[in-house]
């Protein structure tokens, strides 16, 4: 592909990405769903929903953030009970983080209106358009994480 073309759909992303991001992603919980929660936490809740239980580094590592900030993010969240700490008991040293009731609740709370945020832009769509948009994003997906991969 030539440089030019490649400018011209670089410079076309960067207008379209802040727009679907604003439309599909969590920027601020608080602002947007009324839960007094940062996004970073939202973003660790998640990660626990998905992964099931881990430890801190495990977290750190999947938020891409440094150890000390995890382990304040798990201080925080754990001061809420939003998270719970249980030691391994086979090694005392490790210590495991898992989503309590209480954190369940919250992210089920925000994924349910941000589905419902998401619903509002794809009802607009047509299934053809819904379909293309899904098969898009995943090539891109897929292209993206190869390419992140290399860069390691």
């Amino acid at each position: 592909m030539r440089q030019k073309d490649l400018r011209k759909y670089i410079l076309q992303l960067d207008s379209l990405v802040p727009v679907l991001v604003k439309h599909f992603q969590i920027s601020d919980p608080h602002k947007f769903y009324g839960i007094k929660i940062t996004l970073q936490q939202y973003l660790a809740l998640d990660t626990l929903a998905k992964k099931g239980k881990c430890t801190i580094g495990d977290l750190s590592k999947s938020l891409k953030i440094a150890l000390s900030t995890a382990t304040e993010l798990v201080n925080r969240l754990t001061k809420r009970r939003f998270v719970q700490r249980k030691k391994d008991i086979k090694d005392r040293r490790v210590v495991w983080v898992d989503l309590a009731n209480t954190g369940l609740e919250i992210l089920k709370k925000i994924n349910v209106k941000k589905q419902r945020q998401v619903a509002v832009v794809l009802e607009k769509l047509t299934q053809h358009d819904r379909d293309t948009l899904i098969n898009i994003l995943k090539v891109v997906s897929r292209v993206g994480k190869r390419a992140e991969v290399q860069r390691v």
